[in-house]
């Protein structure tokens, strides 16, 4: 009963934040919050993307990071040069599993 409490909040609270930007009816939102709106994007991005870097299987070791940073420099590189999505994938992936054969 106690998990239904919380997920019947969760949800209240959600719509209600949803629903406030379509009662108040401006087309823009307020001042404070368009200064940080062009910041959220890159802090989801980068919330989302550093723990799989760092710590792939949960936990920050050698044998696992070094490959995915690796692989995340080798794609970056691959895309500046090739401008290829398929390639720097490709070629990022193959970095990744020869490093890792490497710390194996």
């Amino acid at each position: 009963m106690h998990e239904l409490l919380v997920l019947v909040a969760v949800a209240v609270g959600t719509y209600g934040m949803r629903a406030a930007f379509l009662v108040v009816a401006r087309p823009e939102p307020p001042a404070p919050l368009a200064r940080v709106l062009p910041h959220v994007g890159p802090a989801v991005l980068g919330a989302i993307v550093a723990p799989a870097l760092l710590a792939p299987h949960g936990a920050i070791t050698a044998a696992d990071t070094v490959p995915a940073l690796l692989a995340a420099v080798g794609a970056w590189a691959l895309w500046r040069r090739f401008h290829s999505l398929p390639i720097a994938l490709f070629g990022a992936l193959t970095l990744a599993l020869l490093t890792a054969e490497v710390f194996r």
